[in-house]
């Protein structure tokens, strides 16, 4: 019984000792990665520092308009985009979506009727 708690011990400080290797090398990010809207065109993507995420835009046809690497923060000014949907994603380095926002981009002419007198 003594042998296989030291086993099962062995084998949990091994698993543990990995996944501080794999997190100080940078191998992986998780969480936190947040998308934040902070004007009116404006997304602020931040990552953990030194992390080394893909940013990706896409149309509403899922086709790429724009990819980048960031490694902690970036504002994304999106005002010289057309009208359309929109997804903005953060992937890790494995193609795998840590988080998205999807937004749509709507020019709106307004008019206005007066009486005059």
């Amino acid at each position: 019984m003594k042998k296989h708690i030291k086993n099962a011990m062995a084998v949990a400080f091994f698993a543990a000792s990995m996944s501080v290797v794999s997190a100080a090398n940078g191998a992986e990010v998780t969480l936190p990665v947040s998308i934040d809207q902070v004007g009116k065109f404006k997304f602020l993507v931040s990552a953990e520092p030194k992390s080394n995420v893909y940013v990706i835009i896409r149309d509403a046809d899922n086709n790429i308009i724009h990819q980048e690497v960031i490694s902690s923060k970036k504002l994304f000014n999106l005002a010289s985009l057309v009208d359309g949907k929109y997804r903005l994603e953060v992937q890790n380095a494995r193609k795998q979506v840590l988080t998205s926002k999807t937004f749509n981009i709507l020019t709106e002419v307004k008019r206005d009727m007066v009486a005059v007198q």
